[in-house]
């Protein structure tokens, strides 16, 4: 998001490295941003390439409207305007709690703004706000003592919950770039009480406790972002119907996603959680996600679904130790030493149904469910052991694996040292599990399960029964793919993720039509940030540099026609 300021009376300017006449223009801009009183639907631009020291900007009572919204952004050319907290306390504080309804702010929005080295938070929002935005902003080392998160919203009363106070956050950076031994433990860099808080295209890193943390906000999500090297967590999730949507964890210590209840309150689990096409690496000493039931007195976590998620070492993918109708579906699972997926309780009663479903585990430990009734494993390739020791009614239908232990009722499996694994799997040595045409055992010879697709979204069944296995095989293809796919106009991107400069190469457009049109770079909200005409390409082929760009998500077109994603980290 970016704006253009267009100087009229609505707009004061402020320019921390100016002295003279202030009277609130570009000419004669005010120099503190706290001289200048804040009026509703008024914009108060801070000059760029200035670094400053600013005490805590307190705001309250202010109710701006959505056409009308109070802005704070940066104007001029250079690097953001950075506040620097240089020992200060919090900089900017909205609201009050004890006045939730009068002292309330709504509709304020943040532009390419830096607040780096408080000692509290960057941001702190109190009850009842809402309706406010941040982007392309920075947030570094804030928090560092006597605070829960450097942006702090609504996290004071949880009666609150029951309103609806949505804010959101897009292309915004949090990070923890400098090391200070008396930081806060329990320091995180976002904490969202009542909600929802809509992030989006978001960069974290460095955090102390958690990167992002939905506490009691009910229908928040985090879409499209980035989160490296958790101090405890990635993600915390406690409250209902969360959504973590294309989201890459790197290296957490502890957990990558963890889902639990609130300690104080109603002794709730969170409902809903939905984590999908997400892909975690090194996810944590315990589990990369963890549904985690504190005590007894919680009630039972109803509806998690995890599916289209590639988990890549650790101790445990997956762990649950209190469900009803779990979804895990259609997710890679490699490298986890003690278990891909384990399902258990800790007390009486807790584990129901879950399904387990069109899922790829190799080189981990095994598979286990170990309480609870009524688990479903179909359609899984587990290059290792199922133990369903210690549940009951569990039933097991068109898996391969090496080795099944103690299921309810069984059908329609296969043993993978049983079969010629040549004949079966397109390249069994590398893990592609995907069926051959002569996997005479496994095609057409599974149970109907009523399920309608495979981990690839294929269809099923494609002949006269479901296949055994995540992959179901298509006729007339030799690797699932069909074979007019090579003769299909395309765009490759390589390398992706990339850290700067990528190669871009189109397949199979016609001469006359790619070099009438542009390749373009948009972000995910369609905003064009990259154009270059097709007449500079090298034949089908084009290098760019983005190493200025924020990180995040972005798409590459060619004309209107074909879009595809690109990662830049």
């Amino acid at each position: 998001a970016k704006i253009w300021v267009k100087e009229n009376a609505y707009c004061k300017f402020i320019d921390y490295s100016y002295s003279g006449t202030e009277n609130g223009t570009r000419v004669q801009p005010y120099n503190d941003l706290d001289d200048v009183e804040k009026t509703p639907g008024y914009g108060y631009f801070i000059k760029r390439g200035v670094r400053f020291s600013q005490g805590a900007t307190r705001i309250k009572g202010h109710m701006a409207t959505a056409s009308n919204p109070t802005i704070f952004g940066a104007y001029g050319t250079g690097e953001r305007p950075t506040f620097d907290g240089r020992g200060q306390g919090h900089c900017f504080y909205f609201g009050e709690n004890a006045n939730p309804e009068t002292d309330k702010v709504e509709n304020v929005k943040f532009y390419d703004i830096a607040i780096k080295r408080y000692p509290n938070c960057a941001w702190k929002i109190q009850r009842k706000s809402s309706f406010l935005g941040w982007y392309n902003c920075v947030s570094d080392s804030n928090a560092f003592k006597y605070s829960e998160a450097q942006l702090i919203i609504n996290t004071s009363n949880y009666l609150d919950s029951v309103n609806y106070l949505p804010n959101e956050l897009i292309n915004c950076t949090f990070n923890r770039t400098i090391d200070d031994p008396a930081v806060d433990e329990n320091s995180s860099l976002i904490k969202c009480g009542n909600g929802p808080l809509t992030t989006v295209n978001c960069y974290f890193s460095n955090s102390v406790h958690a990167s992002w943390r939905a506490t009691c906000g009910r229908g928040s999500s985090l879409k499209h972002s980035i989160i490296e090297n958790s101090g405890i967590k990635g993600i915390q999730i406690r409250d209902n119907n969360i959504t973590i949507e294309d989201v890459r964890i790197i290296n957490s210590a502890q957990d990558a996603i963890e889902i639990t209840g609130n300690t104080t309150g109603n002794y709730y689990m969170p409902n809903g959680t939905t984590i999908k096409n997400c892909f975690i690496k090194q996810g944590g000493s315990e589990a990369s996600i963890i549904v985690r039931e504190p005590s007894s007195t919680f009630q039972i976590c109803h509806n998690t679904t995890i599916e289209n998620c590639l988990l890549e070492n650790g101790n445990i993918g997956i762990q649950s130790n209190d469900s009803y109708s779990m979804q895990i579906r259609k997710n890679k699972i490699s490298g986890f030493s003690s278990y891909p997926i384990r399902i258990y309780t800790n007390y009486s009663n807790k584990v129901f149904n879950p399904a387990i479903t069109y899922n790829v585990i190799y080189n981990s430990g095994a598979l286990v469910v170990e309480d609870g009734m009524g688990a479903k494993i179909y359609n899984n390739t587990v290059d290792g052991e199922i133990n369903l020791t210690g549940s009951s009614g569990s039933m097991v239908r068109n898996n391969y694996f090496q080795s099944l232990t103690n299921a309810g009722t069984e059908s329609n499996n296969l043993d993978i040292d049983t079969i010629n694994v040549a004949n079966h799997f397109l390249n069994y040595p590398t893990h592609d599990y995907r069926l051959k045409s002569t996997a005479h055992s496994s095609i057409n010879k599974g149970y109907n399960v009523s399920l309608t697709s495979d981990i690839a979204g294929t269809n099923i069944p494609q002949g006269n029964g479901p296949d055994i296995g995540a992959y179901e095989y298509r006729d007339g293809t030799t690797s699932n793919i069909s074979i007019q796919r090579n003769h299909q106009k395309g765009i490759r991107i390589y390398p992706n993720p990339t850290t700067g400069t990528v190669h871009i190469r189109f397949d199979n457009f016609p001469e006359k039509i790619y070099q009438s049109e542009w390749l373009i770079v948009t972000d995910l909200f369609g905003h064009s940030l990259f154009q270059k005409h097709a007449e500079a390409f090298n034949g089908n082929m084009v290098k760019i540099d983005l190493s200025g760009f924020p990180k995040g998500f972005y798409l590459v077109g060619f004309g209107d026609r074909i879009k595809e994603k690109l990662v830049l980290q």
